[in-house]
C-alpha cells in the first residue's frame, strides 16, 4: 500500500508538470477607452509620438479626418490604438508591463492589425505591427496593404524574467497609420519530452502491477 500511494504521488507530480500555468493579462487588452488625439487607454502607457484612441466614426489622429479605407470594427470589438509611421523619425509607441510570467516559459502575444490608413494626408503604404520586449524587438506581424477588415496576429517569446515590458508600434518606416486592437497573452502548452512519456509509461506499467497484486 505505501508503495502504491508513493507512486501514485509521483505519478501526479509528472502529469500536473506539463499543465498550463495561464500568466497575467494586460490590464485593459481591449483597448477601451474614449476617442482621443495623442491619447492611450487606461492601463497603458504613450512611450513615443502620439498613438491615438479611435474608433469607426471617429479618426482621432487628425480629428475630422476620414480614413483612407472604411473602417470597422475588431472583433474584439470598441475603440482601438491607432499608430502611425512616416519614415522622417516619426514613429508612435505605447506598451504596458505585465508580471506573472514564470521564467523560461513560453508564451504567446496576439492581437488584431488592421491598416485603414488616413487618405489625404498619404498614409496609404503596406506595414506591419512590431512588438517590442523589454525594448528589443521581439518581431513583427504580417505586412498589410491598406483596405478593409481585421487580421488575427501573434508571436511567441521566452519569458526572461517575472515581469515583461512590451511595447508596440510599426515596423516599417512605410508612411502608415494601422490599428491594434484585443491585445492578449496566453501559455503555450507544455508537449512532454521523449523520456518524460518513456517514464510515464514505466510508471503506469508499475502502478498497473501494484494494482493486480
Amino acid at each position: 500500500m505505501r508503495w502504491k500511494q508513493i507512486t501514485t504521488a509521483a505519478m501526479l507530480s509528472l502529469t500536473f508538470s506539463a499543465a498550463p500555468v495561464w500568466a497575467q493579462s494586460f490590464t485593459n487588452g481591449s483597448l477601451t477607452g474614449a476617442c482621443s488625439n495623442a491619447g492611450v487607454p487606461s492601463g497603458w502607457s504613450l512611450l513615443l509620438g502620439s498613438p491615438d484612441t479611435v474608433d469607426p466614426s471617429c479618426n482621432a489622429g487628425v480629428p475630422g479626418l476620414a480614413f483612407g479605407a472604411s473602417p470597422s470594427l475588431s472583433p474584439n470589438g470598441g475603440t482601438w490604438v491607432g499608430l502611425g509611421r512616416n519614415g522622417v523619425g516619426f514613429v508612435e509607441r505605447f506598451g504596458q508591463t505585465v508580471g506573472g510570467f514564470t521564467s523560461g516559459q513560453s508564451y504567446r502575444v496576439s492581437w488584431f492589425a488592421s491598416n485603414f490608413g488616413t487618405g489625404s494626408l498619404g498614409y496609404v503604404n503596406p506595414n506591419q505591427i512590431e512588438v517590442l520586449l523589454g525594448g528589443v524587438s521581439l518581431g513583427t506581424g504580417s505586412m498589410l496593404s491598406m483596405g478593409q477588415g481585421w487580421f488575427a496576429q501573434s508571436l511567441v517569446f521566452t519569458a526572461t524574467a517575472t515581469s515583461q515590458a512590451f511595447d508596440f508600434q510599426l515596423g516599417s518606416d512605410n508612411q502608415s497609420y494601422m490599428g491594434i486592437d484585443g491585445i492578449a497573452l496566453s501559455q503555450e502548452t507544455v508537449v512532454p519530452e521523449p523520456a518524460t512519456m518513456a517514464l510515464l509509461g514505466v510508471g503506469l506499467a508499475f502502478m498497473a502491477a501494484v494494482h493486480r497484486r
